[in-house]
């Protein structure tokens, strides 16, 4: 059995690089969800990750998680910022084994073949994850935030699928894992259909509810990444301004105007506020139960185990806390 360990990058109180509507931490967690999704197709590989949500991990904490694992990989998935373009990747600058090497040239070759993109070349660096870590480990840094243009294809679920693909081809190759004969694995998170088939699923469901409720088109790939959570957002701003009259923009964009609006959701609520809480809380992973509308006992208790492993107020109410955890 092949233990791969993915790290999806930053998290919680640290969002990473910013720019262009999008935070490195969550496009990191989609990415690393798909890398999941996708090595499920395949026999003898086990796969854990160091988040499954919006949370902080130290550095220390994710090469301990693997280290205590046993894994074989580590990866570590980011996204670049400071100006430039393209794909880099990288392993630790010191003492490393010639598999090493070798998977970062496999890894490397493979992702570029599938997204196309400028090639920055194979590096190393001091990073603490790839120093701590006792198993061959590799970052990637893919693509440019601040980049207008590469921002767009970030913000693109078919580019973030290829992404994910050239990863785990890169894993494919290292280590010759052989299909299980599904064309999609099923994601501990989200779930998957067979390739070719319409996406169903908890998260499809709610896409496809938040395009028929509110005009939009975002992509019905049963996938929680960052189009699906500011579409949520925009959901919420637009229930807020219907409402309570919170003549709030609707830019899917979490920021003070839209804290400062929020109102406390409890036991009792129904309503389209309280769906798109449910929805919120089934995409980071705290299921509510149905997503009906309802606040009833399973939605508190998502809300409860929300807010214990985001360290906040323990009461069972979403309000501005609540909510900012789940959006910032």
């Amino acid at each position: 059995m092949v233990k791969i360990f993915i790290d999806p990058g930053h998290g919680g109180d640290d969002p990473g690089a910013i720019g262009n509507g999008l935070r490195e931490k969550d496009l990191v967690l989609d990415i690393s969800r798909r890398i999941r999704r996708q090595l499920n197709r395949f026999n003898d590989v086990e796969v854990r990750m160091s988040r499954e949500d919006d949370r902080f991990i130290s550095l220390s904490n994710r090469a301990t998680l693997a280290n205590s694992w046993g894994a074989d990989y580590f990866i570590s998935v980011h996204v670049n910022a400071a100006g430039g373009t393209g794909f880099e990747s990288y392993i630790w600058n010191g003492n490393v084994k010639s598999q090493t090497r070798s998977n970062q040239s496999i890894m490397h070759s493979e992702i570029i073949a599938q997204i196309g993109v400028r090639d920055r070349g194979r590096k190393s660096a001091n990073f603490a994850v790839l120093r701590r870590t006792n198993m061959p480990a590799i970052l990637t840094e893919n693509l440019f935030i601040d980049n207008a243009a590469e921002a767009a294809k970030l913000k693109d679920s078919d580019f973030l699928e290829a992404i994910a693909k050239g990863h785990t081809n890169g894993l494919v190759s290292i280590y010759n894992l052989k299909g299980n004969g599904t064309e999609s694995g099923t994601d501990e998170t989200n779930g998957s259909d067979e390739e070719g088939s319409p996406p169903s699923g908890e998260i499809s469901q709610i896409q496809s509810t938040l395009n028929d409720r509110y005009a939009l088109s975002i992509a019905v790939d049963n996938i929680y990444g960052p189009e699906t959570q500011g579409t949520l957002l925009k959901g919420l701003q637009t229930e807020l301004n219907k409402q309570f009259n919170r003549r709030l923009v609707v830019d899917g964009i979490w920021g003070p105007n839209t804290r400062g609006a929020v109102v406390n959701v409890r036991r009792g609520a129904r309503g389209n506020i309280t769906w798109v809480l449910q929805a919120t809380l089934l995409g980071k992973g705290f299921s509510p139960g149905s997503i009906d509308g309802i606040f009833g006992p399973k939605t508190e208790s998502a809300v409860r185990r929300f807010q214990r492993a985001q360290g906040i107020k323990i009461d069972g109410i979403a309000g501005q806390e609540t909510f900012t955890a789940l959006f910032s």
